[in-house]
Formats: structure tokens, sequence, C-alpha cells
């Protein structure tokens, strides 16, 4: 990432979504197969990705990396920062390729990033991100509109052959 100069950043996130090759094996069972666990005060299965972090300082900012998120990095003026802003990288990213329909890249282990060339001398570390970000599982919502709204989007969604609910989906979809 090569050094920064360091003038009170707010955090940087990039979430690009440039092609990736894996370096380990792939899973057969989809994005949710990963290693992961329950995160203990909410119920709820975390996904585990290794980072690297280049160190900041001073002068210089920190910056963060997911190796098997290419593109995914951020930088800020503290590593807390970095990291939280990094984890909002991460979630774009995962949130990009499933719009896309692209497959989520399982994580390395630790011992695989360790070896890459590109990371000699950063620090190695692990991220935890919620499992719902790749949960594509169809839920019921009720929602209140007044009368005259719901009749112009049933009348918006009829016109382009979609029920209310995936003309609801489009436009949260297509909204970025």
């Amino acid at each position: 990432m090569g050094a920064r100069p360091c003038s009170r950043l707010s955090p940087r996130v990039q979430a690009s979504r440039a092609p990736w090759h894996h370096r380990g094996p792939t899973s057969e069972e989809g994005p949710r197969a990963r290693a992961g666990r329950r995160h203990s005060k909410a119920g709820r299965a975390m996904m585990r990705y290794p980072i690297v972090i280049e160190e900041g300082s001073d002068t210089t900012a920190y910056g963060v990396v997911f190796p098997d998120l290419p593109g995914c990095f951020s930088a800020a003026d503290t590593l807390n920062d970095a990291i939280e802003a990094a984890k909002e990288a991460a979630a774009a990213w995962i949130d990009a390729a499933l719009d896309t329909g692209d497959e989520i890249p399982p994580a390395s282990t630790l011992d695989e990033i360790r070896k890459l060339p590109e990371y000699a001398g950063w620090a190695v570390g692990v991220v935890e991100l919620d499992d719902a970000l790749t949960d594509e599982t169809i839920e019921r919502v009720n929602i209140t509109l007044p009368k005259r709204v719901l009749k112009r989007l049933d009348a918006l969604a009829r016109s382009r052959g979609q029920s209310r609910g995936a003309f609801i989906s489009q436009l949260t979809l297509s909204a970025r």
C-alpha cells in the first residue's frame, strides 16, 4: 500500500470487484460453509477472514487488506478505525459479489497468508464478519404505506411484469 501522509484521515474503504485467484481449496458447499463460529452475544454465525496489516505511524496511515477479497482494503489513522473500515469494505465487497452472481471465496488459512511474498513484514490477523452478509433466505416482511403509494407501487410492478416484492427488491439492489 505504501506510506501515506497522515493528516487526520477519515477511514478509507475500498471494495473493488477485481477477478480473484484463490490459493487454497474451494468449498463445494458454497459461501456459508467456511470456517466460522457462533457470536457469543448475538447467537449468530460469524465468518472469519484473514487480514494483513501495514503498520501506521505518526506520519502514515494504517492499512488493512483482505488477501482473499482482491481489491478490498482500508486505511485510517488508527488501527481500530482501519479494522472497522475493513469490515465495512468486506461487507460491500461481498454484497457486490452476490449482486453480480460471483462466488464468495473461502477464507485462506493464516499459514497461507503468511507465505504471500507481497505481504512480507506485514502483521497477520483475523476479522469476524456476520454470516448474514451471505444469507439469501427469503423473509416475509410487513410494511405500512398510504393507499395511494401502494397503488402506484403495484402499478409500476405490474407494468414491469413483476410482483410487488420482486419490484421492491430490484429497486433496492439497483439503488447504488
